[in-house]
């Protein structure tokens, strides 16, 4: 197999940056992802991004930087099975935990989220084949949670289970980078 890799964009510095391309971002996104800003003139910039129960990862479209912090809230309510209401549960997740979640020691269904360090595609010289492998911090999100990001690259949010294809429902999520960083004087 050749190893092809993926350069991966720099980290926007959610702050003053994140106002400008949230305001350039925002209308091709609400127009074409389902994505809507929910800030005003001079305030933090906020995106609610609707995540679906039955989706492995909705991609943000933000870029973050190690330190950053992000404010999450989330309402809404999934089913982790089609058809049964005693499977449903909100951003916090339904009270189960397995080792085979994608964040173990966390209830199952619960919003999770990860930053997307690098990406490297694989493609089998023979077959063309390409096959994905990532390097990503995960997180645990929740219904109300200000996160400190653990890296710089690409943000994701999910469904903490790894069988979906029987989830529906959705979160919607605002996610609130922090308002532009004043500048302060140097200390002499």
């Amino acid at each position: 197999m050749k190893d092809r890799r993926i350069k991966a964009r720099p980290a926007l510095r959610l702050g003053g940056l994140a106002s400008a391309f949230l305001g350039l971002a925002l209308p091709w996104l609400s127009q074409n992802a389902g994505f809507s800003s929910v800030a005003g003139p001079g305030q933090a910039g906020a995106v609610v991004i609707v995540v679906a129960g039955d989706a492995a990862w909705t991609d943000t479209g933000l870029d973050v930087a190690s330190g950053d912090m992000i404010m999450f809230e989330a309402e809404g309510k999934i089913t982790l099975q089609k058809g049964n209401p005693e499977a449903e549960c909100g951003p916090d997740g339904y009270d189960l935990q397995t080792l085979q979640q994608p964040l173990t020691g966390r209830n199952m269904g619960a919003l999770i989220g990860k930053v997307v360090i690098g990406v490297t595609v694989l493609v089998n010289e023979k077959t063309k084949e390409e096959r994905r492998q990532e390097a990503a911090q995960f997180f645990y999100v929740g219904s109300k949670n200000r996160i400190e990001m653990p890296a710089d690259g690409r943000l994701f949010l999910g469904i903490n289970e790894n069988v979906i294809g029987d989830n529906a429902g959705e979160f919607r999520v605002t996610v609130t980078a922090p308002p532009e960083r004043e500048s302060r004087p140097a200390r002499g």
